[in-house]
């Protein structure tokens, strides 16, 4: 079994990382150009990793070391020089290039660096002294060896506030300025002050490399990783047969690769359970992280934080500072110090002028909902449930429908006792013969004797012996949108809406989605507004019901992110359709 680490990929070999790399390619493969324009004694182009905790940063820039070391042509010009994750001991610019010697010698086994750090320390009290003989001891490697150090230094943002003020980082920027010899790659969870502000030491110093969240392709690879380290093979295969379930989690974690990578196991124990235990079982695994991580925060920060994450959507600042009960200075000061410490993001929503704010890291936030808020615990709970019908393996395709075999009796003649003969309604496997089956999908030829035929077949035996049925009404709703019949479409699924009642309406599933994208795309978006709002789905399919009304160019408050993304995706299949 291969050896995996989520919190510490440094305990891994070369080859173990180079494994479990599975995403962040591009990135990889651009960071490595950018090294190759580097010019011999010119100013170098430092870089910056810029992501939320989790989203691998740490694995990207040891998988680039790692790369840099197996290039020759790489390797005969660079020495790589990974700091550790926690350089708590960095107190001003000569500790920064002390403990850069003491890590270039674990990294090329020579402890003469070591040693010139020590005896540094030691006998030189003048810090501004202590610096320049330290950053020297660098330039003498250089000198020779013929290689430039690349100093990897995580959590740079951190580091820098411990250099006590602008001095040091003012230093830092013109030792690397003037000295074209150290590349400097760090690392942050945000856009900090130091390479933020115009003011700032750093600022436009560095190349940004924005680490987002893995896409659907990635995230396939990570699982398919991950359960051959496992040596679980048929979860692959399981993943493929409900891609509703991955996706889902990918996008309530906003593609963190830890989370995904902790999803992935939890899976692998439960191949078999629901999306919503899948998210409860991964936020009782963070708790104790989170916890931590709000603990560390001091008392009013604390409380700012508290407000925002108790509400799903981005709060304007006077919101947050009444209900923190604070002024809008005080309110404003925590918010930035949040900002600036990477626990919260800023947010202007289209057409107005004031920035809003919400928690940077959504689990965060889903992590406060589900724990502190029933309404808030509803509301996400059916937007699982949609999530998981939307991207579902079976999702928007036209063959759900009711069962096409007409009802069986089971017992006698007068149906006292009648069930359906084909399986359960809205799965994708559908019922009846191929021809009627074919009906339903959009590939069946529509037209001509042959469709006519085949519809007039399936309209007969879905309306009978039950006419009344919510089953046969939405069978018939599919034939007649199949076929472009609206007018006689839109009555049918209103009929299996008014008449299935609540148990109906949650297991049509993705079968409901597709057809109210079906009927919107044909140009039926207000009676979809105003059917959905009759049966009470606007919650249910909150996306759906956002994607519908802005079709019809109604304005609404920003909604969360998972919200807006998934119905940024609905309105592309209602374009997709229409076209």
């Amino acid at each position: 079994m291969t050896r995996r680490r989520l919190y510490n990929p440094a305990q891994l070999t070369p080859e173990e990382l180079a494994a479990a790399f599975v995403a962040r390619r591009r990135t990889l493969a651009d960071m490595l150009r950018q090294l190759r324009r580097q010019a011999p004694d010119r100013p170098l182009q430092h870089l910056m990793l810029i992501g939320a905790r989790g989203m691998g940063k740490t694995t990207l820039g040891l998988r680039f070391l790692h790369e840099i070391e197996a290039t020759p042509s790489l390797a005969a010009k660079w020495q790589p020089v990974p700091f550790h994750e926690e350089s708590y001991g960095i107190g001003d610019l000569a500790d920064f290039w002390l403990t850069a010697l003491d890590h270039l010698a674990r990294a090329t086994g020579d402890s003469r660096w070591s040693d010139r750090a020590a005896d540094l320390a030691r006998r030189e009290k003048d810090a501004e002294r202590r610096a320049a003989y330290a950053r020297a001891a660098l330039l003498d490697f250089r000198h020779e060896n013929g290689k430039r150090p690349i100093l990897f230094v995580e959590n740079l943002d951190a580091v820098i506030a411990q250099m006590r003020g602008e001095r040091a980082a003012h230093g830092l920027r013109a030792s690397l300025m003037t000295c074209p010899d150290f590349l400097l790659i760090g690392s942050a969870t945000t856009v900090f002050h130091a390479i933020r502000d115009r003011s700032a030491a750093l600022y436009e110093f560095f190349r940004l490399i924005v680490l987002e969240g893995l896409d659907e392709d990635e995230t396939l690879r990570l699982f398919q990783t991950i359960s051959k380290c496992e040596e679980r093979p048929e979860i692959p295969e399981f993943v493929g047969r409900d891609r509703g379930r991955i996706e889902t989690i990918r996008r309530l974690t906003g593609g963190n690769p830890r989370l995904l990578a902790l999803a992935c196991q939890l899976l692998i124990e439960s191949p078999l359970g629901p999306a919503f235990e899948d998210l409860e079982r991964l936020i009782d695994e963070q708790t104790p992280y989170f916890k931590a991580r709000i603990e560390e925060l001091p008392v009013q920060a604390r409380k700012v934080f508290h407000c925002l994450a108790e509400a799903w959507a981005p709060v304007p600042a006077r919101a947050v500072a009444a209900a923190a009960n604070l002024s809008s200075s005080q309110a404003s000061a925590q918010l930035g110090i949040l900002v600036d410490r990477g626990y919260v993001r800023e947010a202007r929503p289209p057409g107005e002028k004031r920035f809003r704010y919400e928690v940077a890291d959504r689990f965060y936030n889903i992590y406060y909902l589900l724990r502190f808020s029933r309404a808030h615990r509803r509301r996400l709970k059916t937007l699982v449930a949609f999530l998981h019908d939307l991207f579902g393996s079976a999702g928007m395709r036209a063959t759900y429908s009711a069962p096409l075999d007409p009802p069986h009796s089971r017992g006698g003649s007068d149906g006292a006792a009648m069930e359906p003969a084909g399986p359960p309604f809205g799965r994708a496997d559908g019922g009846g013969g191929v021809a009627e089956r074919g009906a339903l999908d959009p590939a069946f030829p529509h037209t001509g004797a042959e469709g006519a035929k085949a519809g007039a077949r399936c309209a007969d035996r879905a309306s009978e012996p039950h006419p009344g049925s919510p089953d046969a009404a939405f069978g018939l709703f599919q034939i007649a949108a199949a076929r472009g019949d609206w007018k006689d479409a839109l009555p049918c699924l209103e009929r299996c809406l008014d008449e299935g009642g609540e148990e109906f309406r949650g297991r049509m599933g993705a079968g409901a989605i597709d057809a109210f994208i079906r009927a919107a795309a044909a140009g039926h978006a207000r009676w979809v507004e105003r059917t959905m709002a009759e049966a009470g789905l606007t919650e249910a399919m909150e996306p759906l019901w956002r994607a519908v009304r802005a079709e019809l160019g109604e304005k609404a408050e920003a909604p969360p992110a998972e919200i807006a993304d998934a119905t940024a995706d609905v309105r592309s299949r209602i374009s997709a359709a229409r076209a």
